[in-house]
């Protein structure tokens, strides 16, 4: 088991060759995937005095504005779909995120819990980021998305 502090949750970030470094401005721990030559930030915050552990990992795309609905749209039906669902949008600075929230009521996680959740953000980010990218930045409509999903599926069964 890991204690939820910052120190514990660093130690273990280390042990899974994740270096990663608390940053200053936000007293968060700060870690950056490196997924098909793009960095996805990861911000770890320890919250309600360590009964949380919120796991926050930036998509890094611009959204026209004219996608915003499309793109809101879109990660509401990724949402559906997934078992840990987690992505947002916030239209006030156009960020789409991904956020997991861990509930630590002990105030300690086990460490494979904790690799586990990470690994489902990587795999998340990695698998739906081409699809939000496309519609955010509009070179596919949400209804050229949708029937290629369909298309994909059909073809599978």
């Amino acid at each position: 088991m890991i204690k939820v502090t910052q120190h514990s949750l660093l130690q273990e970030l280390k042990k899974l060759n994740l270096e990663s470094q608390v940053q200053q401005e936000t007293n968060q721990i700060y870690h950056v995937f490196k997924i098909e030559r793009r960095e996805y930030p990861l911000f770890i915050r320890i919250l309600h005095e360590g009964e949380l552990i919120q796991l926050l990992t930036f998509i890094p795309c611009n959204i026209k504005p004219e996608q915003l609905n499309d793109v809101g749209r879109f990660l509401h039906m990724i949402n559906r779909e997934l078992d840990v669902p987690g992505f947002c949008l916030d239209e006030n600075s156009s960020t789409i995120f991904y956020r997991l929230i861990l509930p630590t009521p002990k105030k300690e996680i086990a460490s494979d819990t904790f690799e586990a959740l990470l690994n489902t953000t990587q795999m998340v980010c990695k698998t739906f980021s081409p699809a939000i990218e496309a519609i955010a930045s509009g070179t596919m409509t949400l209804e050229e998305m949708i029937k290629k999903a369909e298309e994909a599926t059909t073809k599978a069964t």
